[in-house]
């Protein structure tokens, strides 16, 4: 789960979709008062969301467990596909970039339907295949993206087959992708730390416009 991705990683991204998280939880989910997030890596999220309801998290890494519980967050050591809590247990079940790194997602959505009360969500899932960029060079950024995430078992495009895949669990959900609005230089130094965590050599005279990643979420209501 989030133990596939460096520390480093999950604290930007918990700082670029922090808006995000906090404008679904309160119009779409805003009798909730507790959560579980599943692979929930160092906890960045769950920091993000412990000022508006209280959070718990579990991820299958030890490490990972380890590294949110020195920093004060209840956080349990657990594989997705098999909770070890009962049934309706929390008001709200999520995940944050999670059905990516699983390879059968079905499993890890079935469980986290399981035990929730009212809601499941998806904050973000990617289609790196379907990323916007110019100039072309950036191209070799995504396909490496999607080469790095693919050797280590996940799949850089479930954004792409969220809908149909919550499809065989319920028809009462709203999904959607993750708006962009960034300043441009926010954005080039996005790509460069992108580029970073790649382990690639970044030229600053090379022209960066538009980068992109189309990502969706989705809630599932109960």
């Amino acid at each position: 789960m989030a133990g596939h991705i460096p520390e480093i990683l999950q604290k930007r991204q918990a700082e670029w979709m922090r808006e995000w998280h906090i404008y679904l939880l309160r119009t779409h989910m805003h009798d909730t008062k507790n959560a579980l997030e599943i692979g929930c890596g160092c906890g960045y999220v769950m920091k993000n969301l412990s000022l508006h309801i209280e959070v718990k998290g579990l991820d299958s890494d030890i490490e990972s467990v380890r590294c949110a519980s020195e920093r004060g967050l209840t956080v349990y050591h657990g594989e997705g596909n098999h909770l070890p809590f009962p049934n309706d247990s929390f008001d709200l079940v999520y995940g944050n970039y999670l059905l990516l790194w699983n390879i059968k997602p079905e499993m890890i959505l079935n469980e986290m339907i399981r035990v929730s009360r009212k809601y499941v969500a998806l904050f973000a899932e990617p289609y790196w295949s379907g990323t916007v960029y110019d100039p072309p060079w950036l191209e070799g950024i995504v396909e490496k993206s999607k080469s790095v995430i693919k050797e280590r078992g996940g799949n850089p495009d479930m954004g792409k087959k969220l809908s149909s895949l919550i499809d065989q669990f319920s028809n009462d959900f709203i999904t959607g992708t993750v708006p962009l609005h960034i300043k441009y230089s926010d954005m080039r130094k996005m790509v460069e730390f992108e580029i970073s965590v790649l382990g690639e050599k970044y030229n600053p005279n090379n022209k960066i416009y538009t980068f992109y990643i189309p990502t969706f979420w989705a809630i599932i209501k109960k």
